[in-house]
Formats: structure tokens, sequence, C-alpha cells
């Protein structure tokens, strides 16, 4: 099963890129991006001429004076800026519905859950040193239907994993694909440039907070992104549609991640294994 452990954090890698700008690529369409999103450019009354500034737009605080372009800049760059930061997110993987909810820093920390439809839930906790990950029943037997695992082996490796803490050292192989996913700085480097073509929307909340919407539309679709007005301008939430659907929300930009290990009991250590338990991750 260690080819599916790959794949789950590949997933949770690509899912926490969702809506990190022009640049990021939305998983399965390796020609799409998550500039190439969104309905929400039809909610525009009229479209503007190619490299004109949109009007400004009721409210909108310190931001309705400047173009579409210009919030987007901004708030990239607020965005990029943050050393920690929650995400969570909705997206098609593969054909199924993958949902996250993932804290994640600038030094690698992390700690959240992937939830991917048909395949139960992972947990991940990352600090500097160590990696737990955590499967319920439903993981593993997707994982063990997904690698052609005998019924009676599949069984066995439910028995040993499933609802348990699985540790691994960062100097593990087993750990790398894992500790892929929880790097901040890979998902907010996406967040490049405004497109010239970006359009500001109406005036909403996001958690209660009060933000613009900017729709950049793309070959195959737009993204909207909803853009704090009080305090830094964050991108608080990205809404991408077209060939590949998704939702992702920012928030406690700063805060520091939760990184502390579950209690020893609860915990498989699988730390210079091998064998079977190795093979089962």
């Amino acid at each position: 099963m260690r080819s599916r452990t790959r794949t789950t954090a590949a997933a949770l890698a690509a899912t926490t890129l969702l809506g990190a700008g022009a640049g990021a690529c939305v998983p399965g369409g390796g020609a799409g991006r998550a500039a190439e999103a969104g309905r929400a450019a039809r909610a525009e009354a009229s479209p503007s001429a190619p490299g004109t500034a949109s009007p400004p737009s009721p409210g909108g605080g310190p931001l309705a004076g400047r173009s579409g372009q210009e919030v987007l800049n901004r708030a990239y760059a607020a965005t990029r800026a943050a050393g920690s930061a929650h995400v969570s997110a909705r997206l098609d993987f593969l054909g199924k519905e993958m949902r996250i909810d993932l804290s994640l820093d600038k030094k690698g920390d992390c700690n959240g859950a992937v939830r991917r439809e048909g395949m139960g839930t992972m947990d991940i906790i990352k600090s500097t040193e160590l990696v737990h990950f955590r499967g319920d029943a439903a993981y593993w037997r997707g994982a063990a239907k997904e690698q052609g695992t005998p019924q009676w082996q599949t069984e066995q490796v439910v028995a040993a994993f499933a609802g348990r803490w699985v540790k691994l050292p960062l100097s593990d192989r087993r750990a790398a694909p894992l500790t892929r996913a929880c790097d901040l700085g890979m998902l907010t480097d996406g967040f490049g440039k405004g497109s010239p073509l970006a359009r500001k929307g109406e005036s909403t909340t996001v958690g209660g907070k009060p933000v613009l919407a900017v729709t950049s539309p793309a070959a195959k679709g737009a993204q909207t992104d909803y853009v704090a007005t009080e305090g830094e301008p964050y991108v608080l939430k990205s809404v991408v549609s077209g060939d590949h659907d998704g939702e992702a929300l920012f928030s406690d930009f700063d805060v520091p991640v939760d990184t502390a290990s579950p209690r020893d009991s609860e915990v498989v250590d699988l730390s210079g294994t091998g064998g079977a338990a190795g093979e089962a991750i």
C-alpha cells in the first residue's frame, strides 16, 4: 500500500494549491489552472474591454478605488507574506470529491485531515522531526482495494492500523510523500500577479468578514477570489469552476500550527521497521 500513501499525499499537496493564483495547477488537468474557473464571471453585467480597469464597486473599503488587477496584486502579496494559514478545500480528484481541512506554515509543519469520497479519512500531523498519520477503516480498505490486496490481508491491515496513529521520523523515506504536502510556501508561491482582465464584483462576507469578489477569466472558465477589505487584504476564499470545480477557504493567518504528538498509547511506531508492517504504508 506504499503507492496508495503516495497517492493520498500527492492529492493533499495538489489540493492545497487550489485557489493559489494563475500559476497553480488544478489536480487532474495539467492544462487547467486555478485561474481557469468560476461561473461568477457571468454575474458581471457587461465585460470590460481587454486592458481596461473595472469601475469601482460599491463598498470594498480601501480597495474600492483600485482596479481588479491591483486588488489581486495586493491580496496575493499579503497572502504570500503570511507565515501560516488554515485551508479548507473541496474539489474533484480523479473523479471523486475530496475535502481537506489543513493548517500549515512555512516551516513545513501541518495538522489536519483529508477526506476522499469512497476512501475514508486520513489525519496528519507533521512537525520538524516527525510525521504522524492516521487512517480510518474505510481509508485502509480503500487503499487495499486499489492495490488488489487479498481480503484476508486487508483485514489484517485494518485490524493493525485503522484508527491508530502511525509515526515515522522525517529521515525515513516513507515519510517523504506525506511531508511534501506540508509547505505553505508551495501554496502561496502560486499567488503571482493579478490578471489584467480581473474584474471587481460584489462586496459580501466570508466567515463574517467583509470581502470584495474579484473574477479572473480564462480560456476554460474563471477564478473568483474574495479579498478581505478590513485589515490585511488576504485572499479568504477562491472559487474555481470549469473543467474542474472547487472551492478553498483561507483563515487563521499567522496562527501557530499545533504539532503536538498524539499520546504514545495511540501510536504505532514504525521507525526502522520493515517487513509486513513497513509494506503496509
